[in-house]
């Protein structure tokens, strides 16, 4: 008899079941806008001639060759990191904490134009940064090339530029 109960408590344990789990649904990615911190943001007023780019730099040497190529003029006769001394924010850039993002334009014969970073979106595989000319000339005649600098939290998704 102990066999015939115990096989009928087992029978009705095992048949059993938790259909009312219900399965963890994790929520879709909602876009987040990264507010940047300017670091820099005008024209160079002289023939300097820095590659047009748009670049992510997470590393401090390639930081300090940027640099380097902005105050070349001013090294070369005695004025040391003027430039960047003078119009950047900031140059000493804690890379374990942020990720420096640069668009610089190509050469302008007149001034002007201005290179505009109007927004940076975190989505789910990438974070995409949005360039625009809101300015487009018709100021002096002096050859210009613009650029902007920003920083933003590191970031660990891949970077496109549109």
């Amino acid at each position: 008899m102990k066999n015939l109960i115990l096989c009928f408590f087992s029978f009705i344990i095992l048949s059993c079941n938790d259909d009312d789990v219900e399965p963890v649904v994790t929520p879709p990615f909602v876009p987040v806008v990264i507010e940047p911190i300017l670091i820099s943001k005008r024209s160079i007023n002289s023939t300097l001639d820095i590659v047009q780019q748009n670049t992510v730099f997470n590393s401090e040497i390639n930081w300090n060759l940027l640099l380097n190529q902005f105050d070349a003029p001013f090294i070369s006769i005695g004025l040391g990191n003027y430039f960047t001394e003078s119009y950047f924010e900031e140059t000493v850039i804690d890379f374990t904490n942020y990720t420096v993002i640069v668009v610089i334009d190509r050469i302008y014969g007149n001034g002007g134009h201005t290179i505009d970073i109007t927004n940076i979106t975190e989505f789910e595989t990438t974070i995409v940064v949005t360039v625009e000319n809101l300015q487009t000339g018709n100021g002096s005649s002096v050859v210009t090339q613009p650029y902007h600098i920003v920083k933003i939290p590191k970031a660990t998704k891949p970077i496109v530029f549109e």
